[in-house]
């Protein structure tokens, strides 16, 4: 059959409609096969990247930050703490189109707030919806505090406090803050250490990272400890036990003067207040220590034992307050040591709150506090009309393990019933007995506090990286912990593998008593 040049032109034309139809029926007709929507799946309804190109990020981005894409989850980090509420994203996808909140996204031109977490919608050929969170996590994903001192000046006293303003960034965790403060050191050993601790004092009571209103407020900075958990463990296990208060820490990545100082604990310093210590005004609270380790201006005493440090409140030796202290820890050491001592009436249980030393005693044990035998940051409060009870606990940086004088590396050994008293109250059988019973409680709960370090160690994945970047804590030596080299997680697994075996023999020689 002949035709017209014409004809065969339109004929040309019709055929191509047809095949451009056919292609646009494909793409948007709703009654595309399941079998056809399996095998285009793969290809053309997902985001196969996603990253953030200094092309299009010039004023933030030196380097392009690719993002992880797992499952629905889409996720990665800042290199260094940025601005995020206008950043755009590129991404490739063979999806009909890609929408936020409805509105059509195009890959390195539309900008969002990266902030708080982005859901990208990826529309299939056939009307197929899949959605992903996008969760750029700024720096290490922790909050950010930034003090910047007055005039730029350096912190380098433990006795002279410097102005300071202070920024908080909660992280979506917390609530943001903005004030003046003070900020000095302090510490013993630890402010020898390159990465220095340090203590805030504000003009009036604030509220940080949830915790009660106080002046006063400690920055750790667990330079020891390479793992940087093992306080918080500790202070687990003290919120575990039935001691009146334990410090609570949040961790939080800290800036001074704009330069970063690595990850420190924001921290409840040891204080009377009622959110901290809460004795009532004629309380007092008292801290075991060392002579070389008292400054200016402390007030202290020693019995035959032991010194120590009243801390609260300011006395002054000899007057009637100072007095009465000084004679309820001699007279409560002399029960304690005389030869009727374990009478209920009238030996140590007398003057001692008997619970409170075998919870406080417990904690340090379990964890094998260096420390802990009446050493130094060992606390007590007293309260007229009561009894001595230990507590607060505090400073556990070389416990758990990291730490190789003493022998106290090994999981094995008792350790702290060593200490003057408390190795005298178990020479008393009903006592012992006591704190074997009472151990059941904490070894009930070692699940728990493993759950507890595996779930932190996360939290601290990306700062464990920046910390070591800051201090190379990780691969080097640092006293008196081992001289080997370890990987963060290397790290948290010796803390889980020590603690485990820690309360196996724990449990095996307290079932003994």
């Amino acid at each position: 059959m002949c035709l017209h040049v014409g004809a065969k032109t339109t004929l040309f034309a019709l055929i191509l409609l047809s095949v451009s139809c056919r292609k646009e029926a494909y793409i948007t007709d709703q009654s595309i096969s399941p079998q056809q929507e399996v095998i285009h799946a793969g290809d053309h309804h997902e985001l196969h990247q996603f990253f953030f190109s200094p092309l299009h990020n010039p004023s933030y981005l030196t380097d392009t930050i690719w993002m992880q894409v797992d499952g629905d989850m889409i996720t990665g980090r800042t290199p260094y703490l940025m601005n995020r509420k206008s950043l755009i994203p590129s991404f490739e996808t063979k999806a009909v189109s890609v929408v936020v909140n409805g509105m059509k996204q195009e890959s390195g031109n539309t900008p969002h707030d990266f902030t708080e977490p982005v859901t990208y919608r990826t529309i299939g050929y056939n009307g197929a919806l899949k959605d992903y969170k996008v969760k750029l996590i700024n720096f290490t994903g922790l909050p950010v505090i930034k003090i910047d001192t007055k005039n730029g000046a350096g912190i380098d006293s433990k006795d002279i406090y410097v102005d300071a303003n202070i920024s908080v960034d909660g992280a979506g965790s917390y609530d943001d803050f903005a004030g003046e403060m003070k900020i000095k050191g302090r510490g013993n050993y630890t402010w020898t250490l390159p990465k220095k601790p340090y203590k805030m004092k504000f003009n009036n009571k604030t509220a940080l990272f949830g915790e009660g209103e106080d002046k006063e407020w400690v920055l750790l900075a667990n330079h020891a400890d390479r793992s940087q958990l093992r306080t918080s463990a500790a202070f687990y296990l003290g919120q575990l036990s039935a001691l009146d208060w334990t410090p609570d820490a949040h961790f939080a990545e800290l800036f001074l003067n704009g330069v970063y100082q690595g990850t420190y604990q924001l921290c409840e310093g040891i204080k009377a207040g009622e959110s901290r210590v809460n004795i009532p005004k004629d309380g007092y609270l008292l801290e075991v220590d060392q002579e070389h380790r008292m400054e200016p201006g402390d007030v202290y005493f020693k019995t035959a034992k032991m010194l120590v440090n009243i801390k609260e409140p300011a006395l002054v030796q000899n007057d009637t307050k100072y007095n009465y202290v000084t004679q309820y820890l001699a007279d409560a050491e002399g029960a304690l040591f005389g030869a009727d001592f374990k009478n209920p009436a009238n030996g140590y249980a007398k003057y001692l709150d008997v619970p409170s030393f075998i919870d406080w005693y417990l904690v340090n044990e379990i964890t094998k506090n260096n420390d802990a035998v009446f050493y130094s940051s060992c606390y007590m409060n007293l309260t007229p009309k009561g009894k001595l009870k230990m507590g607060p606990i505090w400073d556990f940086d070389i416990a758990f393990g990291n730490t190789t004088v003493n022998g106290n590396d090994s999981p094995d050994g008792f350790w702290v019933n060593q200490s003057p008293w408390m190795s005298r109250l178990f020479e008393d059988p009903a006592f012992a007995k006591q704190v074997a019973a009472r151990f059941r409680h904490f070894k009930s709960n070692e699940a728990a506090l493993i759950s507890y370090i595996e779930t932190n160690a996360v939290k601290l994945k990306w700062s464990a990286i920046e910390n070591n970047n800051k201090w190379q804590t990780l691969y080097a030596g640092i006293w008196p912990n081992e001289n080997i080299v370890v990987s963060y997680n290397d790290e948290v697994i010796k803390l889980k593998t020590w603690f485990t075996a820690r309360m196996a023999w724990l449990d095996k020689e307290f079932a003994t008593f």
